[in-house]
């Protein structure tokens, strides 16, 4: 069993046989008719004739259609429209209906053939104008095919428009009665010259093998530039591309011109004669300027044909030029060095943060600009992590500026010695000189604060105690109503000594945090304030992320704020939110207008406050880097709100790490302690 081959599914190749068979049909039909004597079988061979001439119409119609790129015509709805007039002529030819195909024949006598003298009607001719309707259209495809195709696709064409319109001709002939033997019809004889033309198009000209709907598919449309120039350097042949970046419309002629007219910058490759090198130009078209790789390839060394392969990189180099000035912009240092730790590329922002040029640095040692007591320690760094992606991890030293100072600076390496882009290891530096300083003056501000308290704690308690005791002492010898007053004033020293100094220690950077089960801490701080018969109420749903200590004292603070400003039986609350917690109470509440005031240092509305438990608050919040929010309770009171940010996790999976730390599940219902 012979399979089919794939060159059947091609349109183009299937028409081509059906115009054969058709060939075929009817030849050999009208042959067999002109052989017969009767009429009766003459009109049989006739009407195997005309299926042959129907499907040679339709077939070189098709054929027509397919080579020329337009298979979207032919569509089995299109083909069945198509179709429906010759089943009509043949149904009205066979059945003889009324005479409209045709009169009853009769015979004559042409020389030594007994041929039939046909009279058609008005279907006969509606029949043949429509099939020479689809022989003019077909031969329309084709002659356009013919202007627009170059060489060989345009040589395959006019044998195939010839091949059509000599039958075509002679059946115009016999059918109008001009032919020089009457009523034969030399037709069939015509497509001898027919299959001679076709016979060139295929042997010589490759027809079925290579057709322009190829080119249109793959040269016409391809994204990069296709030319094809003869050993004059004149075109003969260019894709929509390479139109497309003379001129935005594409409609601009290029065949038959010089190359070098249209693109000057190409004249130094092609007048090589040998060259079939790559290069890039620059083309001022229409639409702006266009960068284009050049490729050029000898397709024959007889008549000195070319191809010229344009890739437009205009894009590309557009990103090039963006990376480009992003490095050349960038205050940070870009370095590149080889294996070794020499220079190979220095970005121009070493003139900056350096002072010195970029070319000044190249073909040097980086290590020779770093201080001399930060050099091995990098160098070592440098050297061991040349077998990992990140050679230098956040490396901080010290560089050497062009007037001898050295500048803090921050760098980051990659390594980048097996991309045969780079081929190096890329080391971004950023100059961190004035964090530096800032965060010096910050631990001097810190330390000379620890100082302060030290003095406060110690110079002012020794006073302190002195005073007490000789309040002690007078009590005991002498009765005087002022005794309480001094007593109370000395207390409101101890307490604001006791502030100041717990003031300066949250002043100090949070440490290592971890995680706090809620409900057990502010327990702890409850129990520390002399909350007299005020009730707390706490409900958490999850653990807080924080230093144990000082949200201790955050607790603290509020609890003692509460209690001072609400009663000694007011209701403090204290409970998870997706965001963080809060702590309100009942109490009389605070002013819109003096929110934000009651963080402040020494802002107070009591008598005995300090003015600085909830500066306190504020301190801890800053340290932790959460958010404080002041507002108000449902029940009119005072309402803390604190945002914790990226502290907080998902609520199932700190809840269920809770009932492991805590050994039971009842933690979400709210206790009250007094």
């Amino acid at each position: 069993m012979v399979e089919r081959t794939d060159a059947l599914d091609e349109p183009s190749v299937r028409a081509f046989v059906g115009l054969n068979v058709g060939c075929a049909l009817w030849s050999g039909a009208y042959a067999l008719q002109l052989l017969s004597v009767d009429v009766q079988t003459k009109r049989v061979w006739l009407g195997v004739a005309f299926v042959g001439a129907v499907l040679v119409s339709l077939s070189c119609f098709s054929f027509a259609v397919a080579y020329s790129g337009n298979e979207e015509w032919l569509s089995w709805r299109t083909l069945c429209i198509l179709a429906v007039e010759p089943i009509v002529a043949f149904v009205l030819y066979a059945t003889q209906y009324r005479h409209l195909y045709e009169q009853p024949l009769e015979t004559v006598v042409a020389g030594d053939l007994v041929v039939l003298d046909r009279t058609f009607g008005p279907m006969a001719i509606i029949h043949v104008l429509f099939l020479y309707s689809l022989l003019v259209v077909g031969a329309g495809f084709l002659l356009k095919t013919v202007y627009e195709s170059q060489h060989v696709y345009r040589e395959q064409a006019l044998a195939v428009l010839f091949a059509i319109l000599v039958p075509l001709v002679a059946n115009i002939v016999w059918f109008l009665g001009l032919g020089p033997t009457g009523d034969l019809d030399l037709t069939p004889i015509a497509f001898t010259v027919s299959g001679l033309a076709f016979a060139v198009a295929i042997y010589r000209h490759h027809l079925l093998d290579i057709a322009p709907i190829a080119r249109t598919a793959v040269v016409e449309d391809m994204r990069d530039g296709f030319l094809v120039i003869d050993e004059t350097n004149r075109i003969r042949d260019a894709n929509a591309a390479v139109r497309h970046s003379v001129s935005s419309g594409g409609s601009t002629p290029l065949v038959g011109r010089n190359v070098t007219e249209v693109f000057p910058e190409i004249a130094q490759i092609v007048s090589n004669e040998a060259s079939t090198g790559q290069t890039e130009i620059v083309v001022d078209a229409d639409d702006g300027r266009r960068f284009f790789d050049v490729q050029v390839q000898r397709l024959s060394n007889a008549d000195g044909i070319r191809l010229l392969l344009l890739r437009d990189v205009t894009q590309q180099h557009a990103v090039e030029q963006r990376y480009q000035s992003f490095i050349e912009n960038s205050s940070d240092l870009i370095t590149m060095v080889d294996d070794r730790g020499i220079i190979r590329y220095q970005s121009p922002s070493s003139r900056s943060v350096l002072g010195i040029e970029p070319s000044t640095m190249v073909g040097q040692s980086a290590f020779e600009f770093v201080h001399p007591d930060d050099r091995e320690r990098l160098l070592e760094q440098f050297q061991t992590g040349l077998d990992e992606s990140i050679v230098v991890d956040r490396a901080e030293y010290r560089l050497r500026t062009a007037d001898g100072e050295w500048r803090d600076v921050e760098t980051i390496g990659s390594n980048l010695l097996d991309d045969p882009f780079v081929e190096g290891v890329v080391l971004n530096t950023r100059d961190s000189t004035e964090r530096k300083k800032r965060e010096r003056e910050i631990r001097r501000a810190n330390e000379q604060l620890e100082q302060f308290a030290s003095v406060v704690s110690h110079d002012l308690r020794n006073p302190l105690n002195v005073a007490q005791g000789y309040l002690e002492i007078a009590r005991e010898s002498v009765d005087c109503a002022s005794h309480d007053d001094i007593a109370i004033a000395h207390d409101r020293m101890e307490t604001i000594i006791e502030e100041v100094l717990l003031l300066a220690r949250e002043g100090r950077p949070i440490g290592d945090t971890e995680r706090i089960d809620l409900e057990r801490l502010v327990d702890r701080a409850w129990a520390n304030v002399d909350t007299a018969a005020a009730t707390l109420s706490v409900s958490s749903d999850r653990a807080i992320v924080a230093d144990g200590d000082r949200l201790l004292h955050l607790f603290e603070n509020l609890f003692r704020n509460a209690v001072e400003h609400g009663g000694s039986a007011v209701n403090v609350r204290v409970s998870t939110t997706p965001d963080g917690f809060f702590v309100e109470d009942d109490g009389p509440g605070i002013p819109a207008d003096e929110r934000e005031a009651v963080l402040e240092y020494g802002h107070t509305t009591a008598a005995s406050g300090s003015g600085l438990g909830l500066a306190i608050v504020r301190q801890i919040v800053d340290g932790h880097g959460w958010e404080i929010r002041v507002t108000e309770s449902a029940d009119g009171g005072a309402r803390f709100e604190f945002d914790t940010d990226g502290a907080s996790r998902s609520a199932a999976a700190e809840r269920e790490t809770i009932d492991e730390e805590r050994g039971g599940d009842d933690r979400r219902r709210p206790r009250e302690r007094r």
